[in-house]
């Protein structure tokens, strides 16, 4: 195991084990289904999300869908999932933005054939071809995130304190 991938394994710790052992295998299926795609990974603590964008490229804005595991439960995210409507004829696809995502409770519910067409849809759609054999990474954004939020902490204190000075109080 990589030092990416203890790091990621850490990642699901924070979840009921039912729903971290749920959100496991749902990766497993997705990088099967998708090989070659990075991971990218996000921990949104405010939200209590990990969040695992499945991209092309090392950019996860650039994500054909998305993997989100919140404490209520796992749902796989299509990023053009307004475009996804006539893959979608029993209106599975939730949500009222660009973004479209399904609620996944079980692996059965990723293993249904109705999940299947829309993301095949959306690889289409993206016009997008998997190399099975082709190896994606593991990017770890996570650790990124919060040395960003340190350093607006910082300097939100420094300004903070500059102003102070600059005023005499």
């Amino acid at each position: 195991m990589t030092g990416a991938e203890k790091q990621l394994a850490s990642y699901f710790a924070p979840y009921e084990p039912a729903l971290a052992k749920l959100g496991k295998a749902l990766r497993a299926r997705l990088r099967a289904r998708l090989p070659g795609l990075f991971e990218i990974v996000y921990v949104y603590a405010n939200q209590q999300a990990l969040v695992i964008s499945y991209s092309p490229t090392e950019h996860g804005y650039e994500g054909l869908f998305s993997l989100a595991l919140y404490p209520s439960g796992a749902k796989l995210y299509f990023a053009q999932g307004t475009l996804l409507s006539k893959a979608d004829p029993k209106k599975l696809l939730q949500g009222r933005a660009k973004v479209r995502f399904v609620a996944l409770n079980s692996v059965a519910d990723f293993e249904r054939a109705e999940i299947e067409g829309l993301i095949a849809a959306a690889l289409k759609l993206a016009r997008v071809r998997l190399d099975a054999k082709a190896k994606g990474a593991v990017i770890l954004k996570a650790e990124a995130q919060k040395q960003r939020a340190r350093r607006a902490k910082k300097a939100v204190r420094t300004g903070t304190q500059r102003r102070t000075a600059k005023t005499g109080r």
